[in-house]
């Protein structure tokens, strides 16, 4: 019974020892994680030569976004709920906006549909390619 003690200690041991996996950091599996969470959305369609949005508006519920990176560059992307969505580095842009002046992701997720999140997480956008409509989102009102 003393053996079957032991036993059963030294593998408690074992796997306390193994930490949190899910620990953000280069050191840990990948350059960088984004969970964000949007409360105002705009609309807007392309006119020719410049978009035309609607008026802001409430989401009720929040909408989740959510990116991690990998180590090696693929990426893994939650959409309200919808995902996962996997990508090689290859597969989708990284880029910096001189518009709003920050750096953004841009993913094909499913034929005609593209999502943008930018890495402060002050905006994402979900455009219909096809149509030319982009909803936007943001978690504060400017």
């Amino acid at each position: 019974m003393k053996r079957l003690s032991i036993l059963l200690f030294g593998l408690a041991m074992v796997l306390v020892g193994c930490g949190d996996w899910d620990t953000v950091g280069p050191d840990h599996g990948y350059q960088a994680k984004f969970n964000f969470r949007y409360y105002y959305g705009q609309d807007c369609s392309w006119m020719g030569s410049d978009y035309l949005c609607g008026d802001t508006y409430s989401l009720s519920p929040s909408l989740a976004v959510s990116v991690k990176i990998e180590w090696n560059g693929d990426a893994t992307v939650y959409y309200d709920g919808e995902g996962p969505y996997f990508f090689w580095e290859s597969e989708y842009e990284y880029g910096f906006d001189r518009h709003y002046g920050e750096y953004y992701y841009q993913f094909n997720l499913d034929g005609n549909y593209s999502l943008t999140v930018y890495d402060t997480g002050a905006e994402a956008i979900y455009a219909d390619e096809y149509t030319g409509v982009e909803h936007h989102y943001f978690y504060d009102v400017w």
